[in-house]
């Protein structure tokens, strides 16, 4: 039976009122006449799973989801637990451990998003880079933790309480994918996946002392993945070294144009990883040492661009006063693409990839359930982009996207002269557990925007301690040149 419904003209009338249009007399009445087509019920039945692969064939569930108790949970950088499989799957991966942000979904397992607005949402089929993880022989061990709808940069605003920081559990571990940079350095996986729309990944790669690689935009597919500002973030490694960051992307990437990485015709991060550093021209990017960062974690960061240049590389200042607009450029967009996928149940208006329909089906049970049951902080971005959409004709968002192409075209610029841009990834260490808020505290996600707003590729590796906390390198890229980033970082880590 057809879920489609006709509607009526008292309800054409209800619906023009809510996207603001006004009809005309009778107006009403065509439109409910226009509506009786029976193309939708065609669509409904359409045999879509016949006409393709819907992958997660084989896959085996060694130990069935739950809800991990504090004692195996010492972290908290699990919010669901479990051991999952595919028979028989070999490749890359085979066995490695590995983690999954609780915004991507995972068939059988609830992706709860940290909201408990979300809890019971069960998908009916793997995210692609899910699937892709189990096909290549790696063993998934439950779902991370993160910020409530991967709105922070700290996890603390998780409804299942915040990450703590292997390093030092008076610590965050950052967010908002903290769970997965806290399962990393733990040691209870080899490498999570992430999500990152303004730092999400590399801030707890930062703070735990882990490799975190927010890829080029559109690199990584995200079907099957709660989006928060499409445009604006990727899902990502985070790994226990930058060898596993390479394998992981060898596994989730597409290589540019869309297209599977394979062994023919387009190049293995992994494979062939490392690179001649004296043929590497590094720009440090002022903009984010004096005045940004602490003086300890510049120095720390300084230190690391000296051992690259005694490793060959020829380093450079580099200055871009135009990043100074990043912010208004994130802000203009952010919101209002998160407010967009709320209003309309993430279904993905406008992306041309394919949809999970039980995750669409679930949001729409979230967006219509109690408000109780999300969050202060979503709530306050999400009214705020609302405000920006229907408050000001999108006006804003309009705006932030020209800033976004102008300041595109001058990192671009940037890049005709040097081959990696070098800051720190975090102003300080770690913070504290309650700390962030404070005035006097600088935004952890400063120098970590500017790739998210231009698209282009970020890396975070440890390069030293601040007081037994790890400081986190920032290495940007340009547009499809993850590889150099991987390569960069694995010869100074190799080296170091």
């Amino acid at each position: 039976m057809s879920k489609y419904r006709h509607f009526s003209e008292a309800e054409a009338e209800v619906l023009a009122e809510r996207i603001g249009m006004e009809l005309t007399e009778g107006e009403a009445k065509s439109a409910a006449g226009y509506s009786d087509v029976d193309i939708y019920e065609t669509l409904e039945t359409t045999p879509i799973d016949s006409l393709r692969d819907r992958g997660g064939d084989g896959d085996t569930f060694i130990t069935s989801p739950y809800r991990p108790p504090t004692d195996d949970n010492p972290y908290n950088a699990w919010i669901t637990r479990f051991e999952l499989e595919r028979d028989d799957a070999s490749g890359v991966l085979a066995g490695v451990r590995v983690g999954v942000k609780d915004n991507i979904a995972v068939h059988g397992v609830e992706t709860t998003n940290a909201s408990h607005g979300f809890e019971g949402i069960v998908p009916g089929e793997h995210a692609t880079v899910v699937d892709r993880l189990l096909e290549a022989g790696a063993r998934l061990r439950g779902k991370t933790n993160l910020d409530e709808m991967a709105m922070g940069p700290t996890s603390e605003s998780s409804a299942y309480g915040p990450s703590t920081n292997p390093v030092d559990p008076n610590h965050v571990a950052g967010g908002s994918s903290g769970g997965s940079g806290a399962a990393v350095a733990a040691g209870d996986v080899d490498f999570a996946l992430g999500s990152d729309t303004g730092g999400s990944i590399r801030i707890p790669a930062s703070y735990c002392g882990v490799v975190g690689l927010k890829p080029t935009h559109g690199r990584v597919p995200k079907r099957g993945f709660f989006t928060q500002g499409d445009s604006l973030e990727d899902i990502g490694p985070m790994a226990v070294d930058v060898e596993t960051a390479a394998k992981a992307m060898d596994v989730i990437a597409d290589a540019p144009g869309g297209k599977r990485i394979t062994n023919e015709g387009n190049r293995s991060f992994a494979t062939d990883i490392g690179t001649d550093l004296g043929d590497v021209t590094v720009g440090v990017l002022e903009n984010y040492f004096e005045g940004f960062a602490t003086d300890a974690v510049a120095a720390t960061v300084r230190d690391a661009v000296a051992d690259l240049e005694s490793l060959g590389a020829s380093v450079t200042s580099v200055e871009i006063p135009e990043l100074e607009h990043v912010g208004a450029a994130w802000w203009g967009i952010g919101p209002v693409e998160f407010a967009a996928a709320y209003l309309t149940n993430d279904v993905g208006l406008w992306r041309r990839r394919a949809s999970i329909e039980s995750l669409t089906a679930g949001f729409e049970r979230v967006r219509r359930g109690s408000s109780a049951d999300i969050g202060t902080v979503p709530k306050e971005v999400i009214l705020l982009g609302a405000h920006l959409l229907y408050n000001h004709g999108a006006r804003h968002y309009a705006r932030a996207q020209n800033l976004r192409t102008a300041l595109t075209e001058v990192v671009d610029e940037v890049f005709t002269e040097v081959d990696v841009l070098v800051a720190p990834s975090t102003p300080t260490t770690a913070l504290e557990l309650g700390a962030f808020g404070n005035e006097d505290m600088p935004s952890p996600n400063g120098s970590l925007t500017p790739a998210n707003v231009t698209g282009h590729p970020a890396l975070s590796v440890p390069c030293g301690e601040v007081e037994n906390l790890p400081v986190g390198m920032q290495l940007v890229g340009a547009w499809h040149d993850d590889g150099t980033l991987l390569d960069v970082a694995y010869e100074y880590k190799r080296n170091a």
